[in-house]
């Protein structure tokens, strides 16, 4: 076999490959998308050497590993301490056609608590709902305080990315501010109450 054949073929076999990655990303759905948020270079908010994107990263796999167990198809925009623009999140979920799409973060503000949801500025009523069952859910688990769902952007105008580039019911969760000793006292016992809780309220708002 000659030199020119033997490139021929590898560039065959290269091809086909390739072709047979995009069948299986193209097939690549989920019902539900869970965004870890921040990640990579980008920590969130900060408190003491404790790292927003971190505890977002640990309660989104276990959420996933929930939803699985309960033989939901979940997708998540990161499994590792990766920066993922806002953009490619959306464009992930979308991509999935996902039904649900969850964005998990810890707040941070002076002398505040508690857990708050927010959606978009729109108040699409599945949205609305979707957040209602989460909060519900993870008060019944045990937060300092119910801060209520909003809507639109906590600092202005407009909506959180998440909310207003997705093609489907979203929401994005503030879990307990991170400046806040009682809540992340709470975040690190009952985080696996919180997982629990989240996935329970995403399967009923899927039906």
């Amino acid at each position: 076999m000659n030199k020119t054949i033997k490139i021929s073929l590898a560039g065959a076999v290269a091809i086909i490959i390739a072709i047979a990655i995009a069948a299986v990303i193209l097939n690549d759905t989920a019902q539900v998308v869970i965004d870890a948020g921040h990640g990579g270079n980008d920590v969130g908010a900060e408190y003491n050497g404790r790292y927003e994107k971190d505890d977002n990263l640990a309660l989104a796999l276990l959420v996933a590993e929930k939803l699985k167990e309960k033989d939901i198809d979940v997708g998540l925009t990161r499994d590792d301490d990766s920066f993922i623009s806002l953009a490619k999140r959306c464009k992930i979920a979308n991509f999935k056609k996902a039904q649900l799409f969850v964005s998990l973060h810890r707040n941070s503000a002076n002398n505040a608590n508690g857990v708050e949801i927010w959606v978009s500025s729109k108040k699409p009523e599945k949205d609305i709902q979707l957040a209602e069952n989460i909060l519900s859910a993870l008060d019944e688990a045990g937060i300092s305080q119910n801060r209520g769902v909003k809507s639109g952007y906590a600092r202005g105008s407009g909506d959180y990315y998440i909310n207003s580039h997705s093609n489907m019911s979203s929401c994005l969760v503030e879990l307990g501010f991170i400046n806040s000793e009682q809540d992340n006292e709470l975040f690190d016992k009952n985080i696996d109450a919180y997982a629990e809780a989240i996935a329970d309220a995403i399967i009923i708002s899927l039906n």
